[in-house]
């Protein structure tokens, strides 16, 4: 900012209009300074923003929340973490919401000195000056947006510049890792005797002198006291052997500990003796101190421990939990923990605590399962007309698909036209599918409760009259994953018909409720850390292509049709199976084109955009602890910017287990 700025003093610049003085900033009780309000608030809704800040008296502190307060929607408030440096400015990216009525800044710890107010210069911005904007800061990621552009996908092409933009926040990794020293505690405190509390044996292993003992020297300097390094052999015997209560890691030579590494991660499993494992986040480091590329996992999961993607080294395992594995030093550390999980919780503490010299080795891609030797699947479409799209769908599941029987049930919503009369005449002789109607509004959780109802099989899939497959084996891949008597329900791999990703999973919390992973991204253009290629358990898949148990479904109730119409219905179902104790697996193996609710249209009308704030407000009240927190997300990456950015500021640093409670509520601070 440059000129005679007034501290306490709010300036508002748009697009044309010049520039406002706002004199006297207001501070609320709550501690909120307010920055636009009312009618000037109004100015920049639903329009991109810049935001710059200087606090040269600190009164934010060294982070700072930005508050955006809506007006009929649920949350009310959206909230942006904020970085400010030493000399305390800093710059803030948004899109306004269409029904921001409020903006404000809250400090988010007390402020390190007290001085004059900040000042704070808001300036909306046109489109054009947002791409210019973005090519200078993110060239890739507008020559990105512009690829999706240049094959007519204007849709994906909006929604990846909006991410972008918001991706402007995130802090470089060093700019991180300062805030994280000066704001986050640096570990829990432990008595210092030699003779209480349990014992962590250490085994280094590696034939470089060096990295051995650049290891051992942070193993030596752990402030967790009860730490020895042994020989695996002789942990075993320890642990094992003598019945006595003892963890174990092991440490790759040239890996080194944060000092408070072992303290962080034996706080968990002390608070809950019954804990397997606890393993944490990690990052490089190379020759002159300097950390780079961290690793920021999710909550454990099985299906990417087995491919080596989730590499847990440096966790600590409750030796008796390995009860059936003797060759600890040369057993993979994904495997060790999938063995220690057979007798146990497996706890992920969402902190960069592991520092590696040398890469990691690269994780193989997820293997397709061995499909069962017989399929017979019910399937449940929702459609009303759209002929076009419906017959390409049941053209794929009856020409297109390996199943020994299909039970295809069409929930037809008041279709009128011809075309679609003629397509169901077409069908009326085949026993596989079978034509139901259902009279009034759409409703697509009423859809489906109607479909399961009058399926003929245990196995039901869910499917979007706008999905056809693009390869025979897809319904054997999704059946396999059930095979597994954890597995609640399982998605598939959707696509874009330009070959982008529609559906990799759903990230609770994203977008409000819930948003699809890693959407509009391609899956060759290595930026998904390699994920789309890897089965894995979510928290939620889509219901465009959902299959399940008639069982299950009738034990959790089905889907709300009464508060979940249209939106959140198969979010809502995928959490109360989680809600169950059944996990939410997803295949990049099942692969299939989606046309993204063409059928449909947008929730563009005052009806459909009030029905979706009425959905929003449900999910909220219903699920508001687990949209916050979803296992299989890191707490530190953004939840508004594109997927797997770094935040400016995490969400919550308590270690996390992969149910739906997935934190340990006493252990934040920690």
């Amino acid at each position: 900012m440059t000129g005679s700025l007034v501290p306490g003093s709010v300036y508002i610049e748009m697009t044309g209009n010049g520039r406002l003085e706002y004199g006297g900033m207001t501070q609320e009780a709550n501690g909120h300074f307010v920055v636009l309000d009312g009618d000037d608030a109004g100015h920049v809704a639903g329009y991109p923003i810049i935001m710059d800040v200087a606090d040269p008296g600190r009164v934010l502190g060294l982070t700072a929340t930005v508050c955006l307060h809506r007006r009929d929607r649920f949350p009310a408030l959206l909230t942006r973490p904020m970085l400010l440096d030493d000399r305390g400015r800093g710059r803030f990216y948004g899109w306004m919401p269409v029904s921001l009525h409020k903006l404000s800044v809250q400090p988010n710890r007390p402020a390190l000195t007290t001085g004059a107010l900040p000042v704070i210069r808001v300036r909306r911005i046109s489109y054009a000056r947002l791409a210019a904007i973005i090519a200078i800061n993110a060239p890739l990621a507008a020559f990105r947006a512009l690829r999706l552009l240049l094959v007519g996908n204007v849709k994906g092409f909006e929604y990846r510049f909006a991410r972008f933009y918001d991706a402007l926040n995130a802090p470089s990794y060093p700019a991180w890792i300062k805030a994280m020293s000066e704001t986050a505690p640096s570990g829990p405190a432990f008595p210092p005797a030699r003779d209480v509390g349990p014992r962590v044996l250490v085994t280094i292993v590696g034939a470089d002198p060096s990295q051995v003992a650049s290891t051992r020297r942070s193993v030596t300097q752990q402030t967790y006291p009860h730490v020895q390094e042994v020989p695996a052999e002789e942990a075993y015997a320890s642990g094992v052997k003598t019945k006595e209560a003892a963890y174990w890691m092991r440490l790759p030579a040239g890996m080194l500990l944060d000092k408070a590494a072992i303290a962080h991660l034996m706080q968990p499993l002390i608070a809950d003796p019954m804990l397997a494992a606890a393993y944490c986040d990690e990052d490089r480091i190379d020759t002159r101190g300097w950390h780079f590329q961290p690793f920021f996992k999710p909550a454990w999961n099985p299906p990417l421990a087995e491919t080596g993607w989730l590499a847990p080294d440096g966790a600590l395992i409750r030796l008796d939990a390995l009860k059936d594995l003797t060759d600890l030093a040369g057993t993979a550390s994904g495997l060790l923990l999938i063995e220690a999980s057979r007798h146990g919780q497996i706890a992920h503490v969402p902190r960069v605590l592991l520092h590696r010299s040398v890469a990691r080795l690269p994780a193989q891609p997820s293997r397709p399962k061995t499909p069962r030797l017989e399929t017979k699947v019910s399937v449940i479409i929702p459609t009303r007309d759209r002929a076009d799209l419906l017959s390409v769908c049941l053209h794929g599941l009856f020409n297109e698909t390996r199943a020994d029987d299909l039970d295809v049930i069409v929930i037809d919503n008041e279709s009128r036209e011809p075309e679609t009369e003629a397509l169901f005449e077409r069908y009326a002789a085949d026993r596989r599918l079978r034509r139901i109607p259902m009279p009034g509004p759409f409703n697509f959780s009423k859809a489906c409760n109607l479909g399961v109802a009058q399926a003929r099989y245990e196995l039901t899939l869910l499917l979007n009259n706008d999905v056809n497959p693009i390869e025979p084996g897809w319904l054997d891949q999704m059946v396999a994953e059930l095979n597994d008597p954890r597995a609640g329900a399982a998605g598939a791999f959707l696509l874009f018909p330009d070959g982008y990703a529609q559906h990799a999973g759903v990230t609770l919390g994203s977008g409000s409720v819930a948003r699809h992973s890693f959407h509009f991204r391609h899956p060759r253009a290595g930026e998904d850390c390699g994920l789309m290629a890897q089965r894995q358990e979510m928290s939620a898949v889509t219901g465009a292509c959902l299959l399940t148990r008639q069982s299950l479904w009738q034990r959790v109730g089905g889907m709300n049709e009464e508060q979940l119409a249209v939106a959140f219905n198969d979010v809502d179902y995928c959490l109360r199976l989680r809600e169950i104790g059944k996990a939410i697996l997803w295949t990049p193996h099942a692969r299939l084109i989606h046309r993204e609710s063409v059928s449909r249209g947008g929730d563009n009308t005052p009806e459909k955009l009030a029905r979706f704030a009425n959905e929003e407000r449900y999910m909220h009240e219903r699920w508001g602890d687990a949209l916050r927190n979803d296992p299989f997300y890191n707490p530190n990456l953004s939840l508004t910017a594109a997927d797997w950015t770094l935040s400016a500021v995490p969400s919550n640093l308590s270690a996390r287990l992969p149910s739906l409670q997935s934190s340990f509520p006493n252990n934040a601070a920690g």
